[in-house]
């Protein structure tokens, strides 16, 4: 795959022009504990804090958010992924680290390779398809958490939703269902991008924040999946004509989102806002969705998008990647406790693309979530994964005597 930076030069032709965003550092985070207990987040209107308010929103130092409001990690030395100054990491603040955000490339591959087979890219189109035939029949699958839309589902998701839900149940009609179908998707991919445009004059220059991004992104990418991959020559041509737009997105919805954590007080407290009854646990708990699903996000849009365009003309550019949470039990978790207890527990959390293999040699398989196994795939192919499952179910079976 050949590697550029100008794939978005034609985004703006099909999508509003994007707000700036800030591009202010990340503040140092200090590595000193607090003796305080774990404070309460205020959620009072008139202490969440204003646009011109200096002070931190949740009345704390940075090293309080760090030490306090955050669930202890694991020992750094399971996370050897993030740059060894990172205090915010040792002390804590692992999904939140600006180090958690480099999006990292992996050489061009030779066509040779596993990232080249036809078998292995199918794979993850599949895989990809199930995901959204999942979400609308258990609410939930691996690109879609199944607390993100509990409390709030704005219009552009339910009608991807639905679009689903639609497509596949006309998916072996006749012709004109097939065709009427087709023609719901294309009104509503148009009320998608008009909407946008809408929403963007009515605030009034202000951004989205990353709960719409995610939205947004993971609706446009719903209608991409389907008609990208559908044999209707109309439908691909169209979503074709959005792959640039879709790459515009998704790169916002990354920008928009490590901008956010550049003030994680304030990015807690906007989400302590949303859920009001919710106890602190809660509150990383939901923040950790919202990162969670910006990096899966990211990574499917873009994977998805340079596969089709690899198998259609042989060549795409190499999307790089962001480490993503890959432990299981976190994705999983059907509660706040139940997350906070995993992130104590789970012995790799947020490892990188690089050190991936450093999963091979710490983790049993089945601690491993379907996503992350997914990705490790793309990077090492089927064979090496099933080999290293198949040694550890031989090595879990061993007699001690034999392991010792």
């Amino acid at each position: 795959m050949a590697s550029t930076n100008n794939r978005h030069a034609d985004a703006d032709a099909n999508t509003a022009a994007a707000a700036p965003l800030c591009s202010a550092p990340a503040p140092a985070a200090s590595a000193r504990g607090s003796a305080n207990p774990l404070p309460m987040i205020s959620r009072g209107n008139d202490e969440i804090g204003t646009d011109d308010m200096d002070c931190c929103p949740l009345q704390l130092t940075q090293s309080d958010l760090v030490a306090d409001m955050i669930p202890r990690a694991p020992p750094y030395h399971s996370q050897p992924s993030i740059a060894d100054n990172s205090s915010a990491v040792s002390t804590g603040l692992w999904f939140l680290a600006p180090e958690s955000w480099v999006t990292e490339h992996v050489p061009c591959p030779s066509r040779d390779t596993v990232l080249t087979q036809d078998r292995m890219l199918q794979r993850f189109i599949d895989s990809v398809q199930d995901w959204l035939r999942r979400w609308v029949t258990d609410g939930c699958s691996p690109l879609h958490h199944h607390r993100l839309y509990r409390d709030r589902m704005p219009r552009c998701v339910q009608d991807a939703h639905s679009a689903v839900a639609l497509y596949h149940m006309t998916t072996c009609s006749n012709a004109e269902t097939r065709a009427t179908t087709a023609r719901v998707l294309e009104d509503r991919v148009t009320q998608l991008l008009a909407d946008q445009t809408l929403d963007a004059s009515l605030r009034g220059g202000k951004g989205l924040d990353t709960f719409d991004h995610i939205c947004r992104v993971q609706s446009l990418l719903t209608y991409q999946t389907i008609r990208l991959l559908d044999g209707d020559i109309r439908m691909r041509a169209q979503a074709e004509a959005l792959i640039p737009t879709l790459f515009l997105w998704t790169q916002q919805l990354l920008d928009s989102t490590k901008n956010s954590l550049t003030q994680p007080a304030r990015f807690l407290a906007d989400i302590a806002a949303s859920y009001p009854t919710g106890s602190d646990d809660a509150v990383l708990w939901h923040a950790w969705i919202l990162v969670e699903s910006t990096r899966r996000t990211w990574l499917v849009a873009n994977y998805l998008q340079e596969t089709y365009l690899h198998m259609k003309r042989g060549w795409s550019e190499c999307p790089g990647r962001v480490p993503n949470t890959m432990h299981g039990r976190l994705w999983d978790a059907t509660s706040a406790y139940a997350w906070s207890k995993a992130c104590r527990e789970a012995n790799t959390v947020l490892i990188s693309t690089q050190r991936t293999d450093k999963l091979l040699y710490d983790m049993k398989p089945e601690d491993v979530d379907e996503f992350s196994l997914l990705i490790m795939e793309l990077r090492y192919g089927s064979e090496r994964i099933e080999k290293w499952i198949e040694d550890s179910k031989r090595q879990q079976k061993q007699p001690m005597l034999e392991i010792l």
